[in-house]
């Protein structure tokens, strides 16, 4: 059977200075939900109807060659992000605000599958995000190292496109730093393999001679093995 083609979606680091190192808001998405159960994520979700037909920010000429997509369609995907901040996070950022990052590709093992396009924009003290979504648990700024502290060890389930942002934004040490980096950052689709070890452990192999261990509780959502 043919890979399902995936949906177009779009998602957004906000990242803040803090004494302590750089901050993210991150939700843990509610269990019951069809994908990405029990998770933190990044705001975001799928391209919907409503971001068509928008008016032109004059960004998208620019976040299409960043991200090698036509314009219109990386006008649907800047939309995308500033809609899904607003339902998720009550913030109404300006386009320019948002600059391109990252694109991951849900697996073709997967029956539900997303074409990600990821955007980082960076907060100041008078932008204040707030947990206004039903389809999290809980959302809060936590510094990106605890983050993946509390993934290593187990107690925050974080899929692989989210533990990777996370793993390159620690790599800055500021918020200016990591700004300054964006326009040069080569971005390219990553379509992680995933793999079943030979001690029932599942990695997801990113193609670049790394792979990322998944959460205990991961399973397709076909219920299918993995290869």
């Amino acid at each position: 059977m043919a890979p399902v083609q995936p949906r177009l979606a779009a998602s957004v680091l906000l990242l803040r200075d803090s004494p302590a190192g750089l901050q993210t808001w991150l939700l843990r998405r509610v269990p019951k939900m069809a994908f990405a159960p029990g998770m933190s994520v990044f705001p975001g979700g799928g391209v919907d109807p409503a971001d068509s037909g928008g008016a032109s920010s004059g960004l998208e000429a620019v976040i299409a060659g960043r991200f090698g997509v036509p314009d219109e369609q990386a006008g649907l995907l800047l939309r995308a992000a500033i809609r899904e901040l607003a339902e998720e996070t009550g913030l109404e950022l300006p386009p320019a605000s948002l600059q391109p990052w990252a694109r991951w590709v849900t697996p073709e093992v997967e029956p539900r599958r997303y074409d990600t396009f990821f955007f980082v924009a960076g907060l100041d003290a008078s932008w204040q995000p707030a947990a206004v979504t039903g389809e999290a648990s809980h959302a809060d700024w936590i510094l990106v190292s605890q983050a993946l502290d509390e993934y290593r060890q187990g107690e925050r389930p974080m899929l692989p496109p989210t533990v990777r942002n996370l793993m390159d934004v620690a790599s800055f040490d500021s918020l200016d730093e990591l700004l300054a980096a964006v326009p040069a950052r080569p971005i390219r689709p990553i379509m992680p393999v995933l793999r079943e070890l030979a001690d029932g452990s599942r990695v997801a192999d990113l193609g670049d001679g790394s792979v990322l261990p998944l959460p205990a509780g991961f399973i397709t959502a076909s219920g299918k093995r993995l290869p």
